[in-house]
C-alpha cells in the first residue's frame, strides 16, 4: 500500500509540475477555451459557465416569458461490461443494455438584475427528481461578488473530463447539497475565491443535526489557456458516492454516525494548447483515516484513509473529432467502491451542431486484485 501511494504521489506530482511547465513555455500564446461538448461529465467548470450565461444573459422584455430560459441534455447509452473476479466461486459476469440513461432540463428566471432562479430536473436510474434549486446574486462590474443559495453542487472537486463515465475525483468528491456560498473574483475572472457552508448528510457521533460543514475553494487562470486550483472540504464523508458507503446507511433513513467526521482536500490543473489539445490533472483525498468497519465494510479491519487521481489527455483531430486517454486510479478505494486501477480511451465526434456521439473503453483493476472489469459505452447526446 505504501508504495502504492508513492508511486500515485509522485506521479501526480510530475504531472502537474510538466503542466505548470508548458503553461509558462507557452505564455505567449493566446487561445479561448475549447468548446463544451454535448453529454459526458458535468463537471465544475460545466456547471459555473451554465450558470454564467444564465445570469448575464440579455432580457428583452418584461413579460414572464421574457424572463424564463430553457435548456437540457438528453443522453442514450448502450453499454457492455464483463466483470471476471480473482475468487473461482465467484461467477464472472457480462452485462450489456441499451438504455434512457439521463434526461436533464434546467429552467433559468431571471428575477430582476442581479437576482436570478435556476431549478434542474433530472431524470437518472428510473426516477424524476430536482438535482439543483438555487438563487444567485450577482454583483457588479465595481464587486463581482456572488452569493448562491439553495441546493446545488457545492465548489468541492473541478471533475473535469474529456470521457462519458465519471473519473475516480468525482465518485469520491461530488457533492450536491443544501448550502450558501459565497465568491469573489479578482481582475475579470483571473482568481475566483469562494467559501460556503450546508449540513452534511452525515454527521459524527453526538452532532446535532446542524449547519456545521464548510467549503472553500480558489481557481486561478494566470493566462488565458492555464487554469489551477485547490478545493478544501470539511465533511467528505457526506460526497453523494462516499456517504452510500457510510457502513449500516440506509437510503431512507438518516446514514448512522461515524466516530468523527472526515475533510477532504482537492487540487487540479488544466491545459489547453492552440485550441485543441488539452491536458487535465486532478488529485483529490481526505485528510484522516475512517476507523476500520466505518466503511465499505463493518468487517473490515483497516483503517481507510480513501483517495483518487486523474489524468486525461486530449487532441482535436479535426473540428468535430476529439480523441482522449485517461489514466486514474485510487488508494484505500475498497474493493468495488473505487478501482485502484483505471485507463482507457474515448473517441467524441460532434457531427451535428449540440449532438455528440462517444465512443468510450474502460479498464478498472479493484483492491488486492480482487475484481476487474471492462466496459464499452456508446452515448448518443444532444443538448438545447
Amino acid at each position: 500500500m505504501k508504495v502504492r501511494k508513492l508511486r500515485t504521489a509522485i506521479l501526480v506530482v510530475l504531472t502537474l509540475a510538466w503542466v505548470s511547465g508548458a503553461g509558462l513555455l507557452y505564455a505567449a500564446e493566446t487561445q479561448d477555451p475549447t468548446e463544451p461538448k454535448a453529454g459526458g461529465v458535468i463537471s465544475i467548470p460545466d456547471r459555473m459557465e451554465a450558470e454564467e450565461q444564465a445570469v448575464t444573459r440579455t432580457v428583452e422584455g418584461d413579460a414572464w416569458y421574457d424572463r424564463l430560459q430553457f435548456s437540457g441534455v438528453v443522453e442514450v447509452e448502450a453499454a457492455h461490461q464483463k466483470v471476471e473476479y480473482d475468487d473461482p466461486e465467484q461467477e464472472n459476469t457480462k452485462e450489456n443494455d441499451v438504455d434512457l440513461a439521463t434526461v436533464e432540463l434546467a429552467v433559468d428566471a431571471r428575477i430582476i438584475d442581479h437576482v436570478d432562479g435556476h431549478v434542474l430536473f433530472k431524470y437518472e436510474d428510473d426516477e424524476v427528481f430536482v438535482d439543483e434549486g438555487f438563487i444567485t446574486l450577482s454583483g457588479t462590474e465595481a464587486f463581482p461578488g456572488y452569493l448562491i443559495a439553495g441546493r446545488h453542487y457545492i465548489p468541492f472537486g473541478y471533475f473535469d473530463s474529456h470521457f462519458v463515465s465519471d473519473p475516480t475525483t468525482l465518485v469520491l468528491g461530488e457533492t450536491c447539497e443544501g448550502s450558501v456560498v459565497a465568491g469573489y473574483r479578482i481582475g475579470d475572472d483571473l482568481v475566483d475565491i469562494s467559501v460556503g457552508a450546508f449540513n452534511g448528510r452525515v454527521n459524527k457521533a453526538g452532532d446535532d443535526d446542524t449547519v456545521d460543514s464548510f467549503v472553500a475553494a480558489v481557481v486561478a487562470q494566470p493566462i488565458s489557456f492555464l487554469t489551477l486550483g485547490a478545493s478544501f472540504t470539511s465533511n467528505l464523508t457526506s460526497s453523494d458516492a462516499l456517504s452510500e458507503v457510510v457502513v449500516d446507511a440506509d437510503e431512507d433513513e438518516e446514514v448512522d454516525p461515524i466516530a468523527d467526521r472526515v475533510g477532504g482536500w482537492s487540487a487540479f490543473v488544466t491545459l489547453e494548447i492552440m485550441e485543441r489539445f488539452k491536458l487535465i490533472g486532478e488529485y483529490l483525498a481526505a485528510f484522516d483515516s475512517f476507523n476500520a468497519g466505518e466503511i465499505y465494510d463493518v468487517e473490515d479491519t483497516k483503517e481507510r484513509k480513501p483517495s483518487a487521481w486523474n489524468i486525461e489527455f486530449g487532441a482535436v483531430v479535426v473540428d468535430s473529432l476529439e480523441l482522449a486517454v485517461r489514466y486514474g486510479g485510487s488508494d484505500d478505494g475498497g474493493a468495488d467502491f473505487l478501482p485502484e486501477t483505471q485507463y482507457g480511451a474515448v473517441a467524441n465526434w460532434g457531427f451535428f451542431d449540440n449532438t455528440n456521439l462517444a465512443f468510450e473503453y474502460l479498464h478498472d483493476e479493484y483492491e488486492d486484485d480482487a475484481m476487474e472489469a471492462d466496459t464499452f459505452t456508446a452515448q448518443l447526446a444532444i443538448e438545447f
